[in-house]
Parts: structure tokens; C-alpha cells; sequence
């Protein structure tokens, strides 16, 4: 079991880095305009599509839920380094994450000019997120975000989230454009954020929920929106984790 799995992350880790190897050259060069950023974003989509298929049995539920044209803010829970990747099965969008990413090399490059990052522990760089945020909204993009601000639950209480943060609920209820709960229920069993690295196979799930429109501009209704995303996701990751349903006293 042991050899098996040594040989399968191998084979997902050659499959990653052959992929990005073709792909990272190009998101680079998108990156230089915003012109070129939503060319950028469909490119994410294709990767995604191309990885998955050749290393991972994929499923995308409910993706008939997301009306054409409609723009949206994604609230996605957060408790592996694959759910960036595994987001992009579903839609083209700008991401918000963590400012460590943009230490990478090549990938930190683009991700830092396309995409959104945020350095938690900073009030300066939290504000200026959402600035940006807001600004990629004006501008037409879709944003997704990971609303318990990182991965920050411990390996013995997965899959229980911890609580949500509030900013993208309030651009939400201030712009008007609806949050798309989606969950990701098996991401954490397919690569547990611990050392060292190891894939298992397992079918990786997207599952959407019914767009959260909100019904005012007030931090009444962003708090609204916020426990009612939250409710929804717990209850479909314990859906798939019956066993870790802990007995109510």
C-alpha cells in the first residue's frame, strides 16, 4: 500500500508539473494587461480540466444553478493546497489568497498580477484587498475567496470549519451580487495539508449551492449570508463524512 501510494503521488506530482510547465509561460504573458486577465482565467479552466481528467476521477454538481452572465462572489471552504485547482473545474475567477503564493517561482509572478493577494496578519494589506476586490467586481470578473481565511483547521477536526470572516459578505451586500456557496468535500483526503506531500486517489467533488442573493446593504444582511454560507457547506461536508459527525449533548 505503501509502494502504491509513493508511486501515485509521483505520478501526480509529474502530471502537475508537466502542465504547468506548458501553461505558466503563457499566464505570464497574460498577466502584463488586464486586457488579457479573463484570457488568463479561462487558460486556469483548461489546466484544471487537463489535470484532473489525467490524474483524478472528477465530479461538478450543480453547475446549472450559475445563470449565464451572471456575475458572482464564490465563498469555497479551504483545507488543502489542491482547492485552488480543483475551484477552476467549475469557473473562470479571480482568486483571493494568501501573499505567500506570490513567493513561488513563476507561479508566485502571475498569481501576484492576475489574481488578489492578502497578507492576513496585516490591516494595511487586508484593506487593500478588499480595494481590490471591489475593484475586480467593477470591472466585471468573478471573485473567489476562502472565507475561514486560509487553512487554519487542525488535521483531528476536519472537516469542521472554523468561523468566517466577514469582508467578501459585505462587498457582497454592498455591490448586490450574489455568494455561491460551493464545498469541496474530499480535497483534504486527496492531499492532507501536512508533510510530507502525498496524493491518494480519490474522486474529487465540486458541488454547488444555490446562489445567497442579498436582500440589502446593511452588515445585518452580510452577517445573514455569512451563517447561512456557513451552514450550507458544513452540512454537505458532513453529508460525505457521516463518521465525523460529532453526538450533540
Amino acid at each position: 500500500m505503501r509502494i502504491r501510494l509513493l508511486l501515485y503521488t509521483g505520478y501526480a506530482i509529474f502530471i502537475f508539473a508537466l502542465t504547468c510547465i506548458i501553461v505558466i509561460p503563457t499566464l505570464i504573458l497574460l498577466g502584463q494587461s488586464k486586457s488579457w486577465h479573463y484570457t488568463a482565467l479561462i487558460l486556469h479552466t483548461y489546466w484544471a480540466k487537463i489535470f484532473f481528467k489525467i490524474a483524478l476521477k472528477v465530479e461538478v454538481i450543480g453547475k446549472e444553478k450559475l445563470a449565464p452572465g451572471q456575475q458572482y462572489i464564490f465563498c469555497v471552504n479551504h483545507f488543502s493546497y489542491l482547492d485552488i485547482a480543483a475551484f477552476y473545474l467549475l469557473y473562470p475567477s479571480k482568486f483571493i489568497g494568501k501573499s505567500s503564493l506570490t513567493k513561488i517561482p513563476l507561479f508566485g509572478y502571475f498569481f501576484k498580477k492576475i489574481h488578489i493577494p492578502v497578507n492576513r496578519s496585516s490591516a494595511r494589506s487586508r484593506a487593500e484587498s478588499l480595494q481590490k476586490t471591489k475593484m475586480a467586481l467593477d470591472e466585471g470578473f468573478n471573485v473567489t475567496f476562502f472565507p475561514e481565511g486560509g487553512i487554519v483547521v487542525k488535521e483531528e477536526n476536519l472537516p469542521y470549519m472554523t468561523p468566517f470572516k466577514d469582508g467578501a459578505f459585505r462587498i457582497s451586500a454592498e455591490k448586490g451580487i450574489p455568494i455561491v456557496p460551493v464545498t469541496m468535500p474530499y480535497n483534504f483526503v486527496i492531499l492532507p495539508d501536512k508533510s510530507p506531500l502525498r496524493f491518494h486517489y480519490h474522486k474529487c467533488s465540486v458541488i454547488v449551492h444555490d446562489p445567497i442573493f442579498p436582500k440589502s446593504q446593511d452588515d445585518k444582511e452580510a452577517n445573514r449570508m455569512k451563517n447561512e454560507a456557513f451552514r450550507t457547506i458544513q452540512a454537505e461536508l458532513l453529508r460525505h463524512h457521516p463518521d465525523k459527525v460529532r453526538a450533540v449533548n
